[in-house]
């Protein structure tokens, strides 16, 4: 009987080391392999945990934003029920707050962040004009080159009643009363006017004029003209002729305004606009120049809108050096309609 093992050929020193080396590339080529699948695996792991926290985020928002939106429109359906009495019937409650948080950085003053309120209380059961309004933004006492750049502070808030005439071809009257919220009380009264219509194919033109009355500063006037031209699908101009007065301070602000307005996509727009702003004391003379482009997106459905505005200003007070300027506004709406 014959060993098997008498057969087989010696495995030699070289042999071995041939084998061994094999087994080492071998090796080097399944790491090489598995080594950036790993990796790959990885980063998808990561990515897919920095998602999943990322949704948890924005879904822990919504929830908190949604339960604010139910609460004011609530208030305005019990306030609603209350004045309407029984049997009226259901109606769609379009109650809304909005919150806006400014954030401006220039060359002159700095960094300047504000946050302002405003909203509207909807009684559609009690009567078919009549809204509580409430704000913090006191447009009446801003300067119109504040306005135009979007410059408005806070300031107390200020609440009343607002009734809405009917619409009659194209025009648009209302009238405001409340009272502002600070001692001594300030009541206040607000009439607007708005007027627009299609001057032919292409031209669209409209009326702004806002005339109103303070207890402590007096009345003043606010009216602007503008018109717009269709240029193509998505892209419009517009020219902007105001005026504002104010009695406190006797004296009278123009302003003129270019603007071309793109529209990007859904929710999403860039405006480009160039103007001048005058005074009328201590003598008639212009007050500053102005160049701004205005990114405006919904970042997140219809509630959450983000706003840049890369600003140059020019001004007279500045010696017509370039002052540049940067605003962050941040805008959350809340609302259950």
């Amino acid at each position: 009987m014959h060993d098997w093992r008498l057969y087989q050929k010696p495995v030699t020193t070289s042999a071995r080391r041939i084998f061994r080396s094999g087994r080492f590339i071998l090796g080097l080529m399944i790491s090489a392999w598995a080594v950036p699948l790993l990796a790959a695996n990885t980063e998808q792991v990561r990515d897919a945990v920095e998602e999943t926290r990322l949704v948890s985020s924005w879904h822990w928002l919504e929830t908190q934003r949604d339960g604010v939106s139910r609460n004011v429109s609530n208030v305005g359906r019990y306030l609603d029920d209350w004045l309407a009495g029984e049997g009226v019937g259901e109606r769609s409650n379009e109650s809304y707050l909005r919150v806006k948080l400014n954030q401006r950085v220039s060359r002159y003053d700095s960094y300047e962040g504000t946050a302002r309120i405003s909203g509207r209380i909807d009684l559609p059961r009690a009567t078919e004009r009549w809204k509580l309004i409430f704000e913090s933004e006191d447009a009446e006492r801003t300067s119109l080159s504040d306005q135009r750049l979007n410059n408005i502070r806070p300031s107390s808030i200020s609440g009343g009643f607002s009734y809405r005439l009917p619409e009659r071809n194209g025009l648009q009257m209302s009238h405001d009363a409340g009272v502002r919220g600070r001692l001594p009380v300030d009541p206040f009264y607000r009439f607007k006017v708005r007027y627009g219509k299609n001057l032919n194919e292409k031209w669209y033109g409209g009326v702004d004029s806002k005339l109103y009355f303070y207890h402590q500063d007096g009345w003043g006037q606010d009216s602007r003209v503008y018109f717009s031209r269709t240029i193509s699908d998505g892209l419009n101009f517009r020219m902007d002729s105001e005026m504002k007065f104010s009695d406190k301070r006797n004296e009278f602000e123009f302003g003129q305004s270019f603007s071309i307005h793109q529209s990007l996509g859904e929710r999403e727009t860039l405006t480009y606009e160039l103007g001048v702003i005058g005074i009328s004391q201590p003598n008639p003379r212009t007050e500053n120049y102005f160049l701004q482009a205005v990114y405006r997106k919904a970042i997140y459905e219809d509630w959450l809108v983000m706003e840049l505005a890369p600003q140059l200003i020019s001004e007279r007070e500045n010696n017509w050096k370039p002052d540049p300027q940067f605003q962050f506004n941040l805008e959350v709406y809340f609302f259950d309609f």
